[in-house]
This record gives structure tokens, sequence and C-alpha cells, in this order.
């Protein structure tokens, strides 16, 4: 499955308290993936040379933006069947649901879930236990809002539990 990942870049100590955060509260998928903003979920039976090319074209004309995240909220992911504390966006949300849109176009369009609302957050947490997601304390990653910047695409696949980095595109316009 084909999926494009937004990193955020945060100042360094900002970054350490997420990783050690996600480490303690989700392992699994903090020793699979940096934090980072869903823009594409699991695509299959696609042409990878012509969807990176479409990335490199969303990505050609987009700037850099900067992000924020100014709260946490849980929320039940009826996928994995697990309950999940999100990081919402703030600033630079427009810009992620903007990306989101852009990176659907074309023939990966019928693979949008349309009835699902687009929200994007970073995953800090994850667990089968609603009670062990609400009782944590998200204050130990520091004062909101948390500020970053997305400076490009992330374009991966996922094997056999394992992520495959394919490409990463800079984005090319000018702030």
């Amino acid at each position: 499955m084909i999926y494009v990942l937004a990193y955020p870049q945060f100042e360094p100590s900002v970054a350490e308290r997420i990783r050690r955060f996600r480490v303690a509260n989700e392992p699994a998928r903090a020793m699979l993936v940096p934090p980072h903003v869903t823009l594409v979920f699991g695509l299959m039976k696609i042409r990878p040379h012509e969807f990176l090319g479409h990335c490199e074209a969303v990505a050609d004309r987009t700037s850099q933006f900067d992000v924020s995240f100014v709260s946490g909220e849980v929320t039940h992911d009826p996928f994995e069947k697990t309950h999940k504390l999100l990081l919402l966006s703030s600033a630079g949300s427009s810009q992620l649901a903007a990306l989101h849109q852009q990176l659907y176009e074309g023939p990966q369009r019928a693979k949008l879930k349309v009835d699902i609302s687009f929200h994007p957050h970073i995953t800090v947490a994850t667990n089968p236990d609603r009670t062990i997601i609400e009782r944590l304390d998200i204050s130990s990653l520091g004062g909101f809002p948390l500020f970053g910047t997305i400076q490009a695409l992330e374009v991966v696949k996922l094997a056999c539990g394992r992520l495959h980095h394919l490409r990463t595109i800079p984005f090319a316009k000018l702030s």
C-alpha cells in the first residue's frame, strides 16, 4: 500500500518530546514511522511511477508552510478497531487539507473515502482500551501550540509490516 505523509519539522526539543510520548504510547508505530500527517491513505493497485509524477506536480505548485498543533482529541478508529489520541492541527490545516484533495486527483480519486472527513492531525497514542487513552497526560509534550514546518511530501510503501521510503518530494514553489 502506498501512502503520502508530511513530516512536520519541529524544534529539536519538541520533536524529542513527541518521539518519547509515541514510544511510550504507540511503540510499534513509533518504531515504524516518525510523527506525521497522513495525506493519502493506503492506495493499492496504482501505478507507482505515475502516482509519483502526480505527487511531484502537486509539490511543484506548493510552498513550505507552518503548522501548529493546538490540542489533543481521543477518537475511535473503526478500521483498526482501536482508540487514538490525536494532536489536532490549527495553523496549516487548510494547506494540509488542500494537499489531501490535490493528491487524490486523477485515477486515485475513486479511492478517496468521501464519507470520512479529513482532519489534519498527528496520532501520538493508540490502544484498544479507550480509558487508557483518556488517562494520558499530553502536558509532557510541552505547552501548546506545538509549531512546525511542512517542507516536502514523503511517499512511502507499507509492505510486510515495514515502511519503505519511495521518494521525498520537496516543495518547489518559493514562499
